[in-house]
């Protein structure tokens, strides 16, 4: 048994070291000159500009694109160094070569050095707030005139060091009150106006607008605002009888003390949609990163989408959260009902338990209707599939069947990952024409045989 781990949280720090080494028409156009500042930078808005295309990318529907043309600047003083440290000199005598022969000690001499202003990721720290919620730079940033990858670390050697960049992101049409926010909790946040009352772009810290659910932890305070169903989401066309239901979720990271930290969730295998009859189907997209995560910011929150693959009769939805160890549950829809009664069942120590809930014959496999449920409350449980559920025909064992379980409608996820005290139902298909007799199921504390015959 593992418990599967995935980097959670981000610092926000922003290093300073030593010194080492458009497309379209504008709808809109703002070109009155901002500027704001820390201890060592200093972030000048050059004019902001409203599009609906961006390199034939339209905007999503509600949406728009918000380019920020922008200045940068490295103020951090220069820093009074050494120069022996400098020229890689060093002190041979020990520090007593003045004692020698009654000589004095040679006083040491300082040079100003620049500090490097450094960035590891412009993606963690840039941010467009509007009307209380924060929206991140968007993946197309690295692609229009004057962009900059925002993955990859960003620098400006020396004081006075300068360099224009543009900032792409993807904002509700028709917002009213918009600022560009800049989060450094070593040297200061960095803040500038852009539309209406920067105040009102930030917000008041607290939940807005419809709530469906929400919970609160010690790490993160997440709410759920809409449910909706699509048959297409990010350019996928969902299968005929499924569709998308996109759950939009807005969040806050608590997480921290002096240096907070971006929380972040991998929707595959920290949400997830409950349905009637004890199905889970775990997120398939959403406003991810690079690398998969939905992130929620400190101070301001952040609105964030996560789609999941549902058949089109679903009637109940609950929405599942693993926060860390933590599982909490909001009902999106309806009441979902749990899983019918078991055939067979058995349980491992304090692990889980496995129950037989039905057989069937289709296409000439034999289909088993599973469910596990975890009894550890402290960790996710990693369910090995092919290695712990042997179908016993006479006296051979059979595998189940990758090629025909990826078929059915209600197959294991490809990471099959219990969250801590849930239950989850699903199907394994095996290529058989003669009939099983028994379940061999290995535990992680004990082993077992299900009996297939009733």
């Amino acid at each position: 048994m593992r418990n599967s781990s995935r980097p959670f949280l981000i610092s926000f720090g922003v290093a300073f070291v030593s010194l080492l080494f458009y497309l379209g028409t504008p709808l809109t156009s703002e070109c009155a000159s901002r500027e704001a500042s820390n201890k060592t930078a200093q972030i000048r808005l050059i004019n902001t500009t409203f599009e609906q295309e961006i390199g034939g990318q339209r905007a999503p529907s509600g949406k728009t694109f918000l380019i920020l043309k922008t200045d940068w600047e490295n103020i951090h003083p220069k820093q009074k160094v050494e120069k022996s440290k400098l020229e890689g000199k060093t002190d041979r005598s020990m520090g007593v070569g003045g004692l020698r022969g009654g000589g004095t000690a040679k006083k040491e001499e300082y040079v100003d050095m620049d500090i490097a202003y450094l960035i590891k990721s412009i993606y963690a720290h840039a941010y467009l707030l509007a009307d209380g919620l924060a929206y991140p730079l968007h993946q197309a940033t690295e692609e229009i005139p004057g962009g900059i990858k925002i993955f990859e670390p960003f620098s400006l050697p020396k004081l006075g060091d300068k360099r224009d960049i543009s900032l792409l992101y993807s904002v509700p049409e028709g917002g009213k009150n918009l600022a560009f926010q800049f989060f450094d909790y070593k040297y200061g946040h960095i803040l500038l106006p852009i539309k209406g009352d920067t105040e009102k772009a930030m917000g008041t810290g607290s939940l807005s607008g419809k709530v469906l659910g929400e919970v609160k932890t010690n790490l993160v305070e997440l709410a759920a605002h809409a449910l909706d169903f699509q048959q297409t989401y990010a350019e996928k066309t969902a299968p005929q009888g499924w569709r998308y239901a996109v759950v939009r979720i807005s969040g806050k990271s608590l997480s921290g003390k002096d240096v907070l930290d971006i929380v972040q969730l991998k929707p595959d295998e920290n949400t997830w949609i409950k349905a009637d009859g004890g199905y889970l189907y775990y997120g398939s997209a959403g406003s991810t990163t690079k690398e998969g995560f939905i992130r929620f910011t400190p101070e301001v929150y952040m609105l964030q989408e996560v789609a999941f693959l549902l058949p089109e009769k679903t009637e109940s939805i609950r929405l599942g959260l693993r926060v860390k160890n933590e599982v909490f549950h909001i009902d999106l829809k309806g009441n979902p009902q749990g899983l019918p009664a078991a055939k067979e069942k058995h349980t491992d120590g304090d692990i889980m338990e496995v129950m037989l809930l039905g057989t069937r014959r289709e296409n000439g496999n034999m289909i088993l209707d599973l469910g596990i449920r975890s009894l550890n409350d402290k960790s996710g449980l990693e369910i090995q599939t092919r290695n712990q559920f042997i179908l016993l025909v006479g006296d051979k064992q059979v595998y189940f069947d990758q090629s025909a379980t990826n078929s059915l409608a209600h197959k294991p996820p490809k990471k099959f990952v219990v969250p801590p005290g849930e239950t989850v139902r699903f199907e394994l298909a095996y290529v058989t024409e003669k009939n099983p007799t028994q379940l061999y199921f290995r535990g992680y504390r004990s082993q077992a045989k299900l009996d297939l015959s009733q």
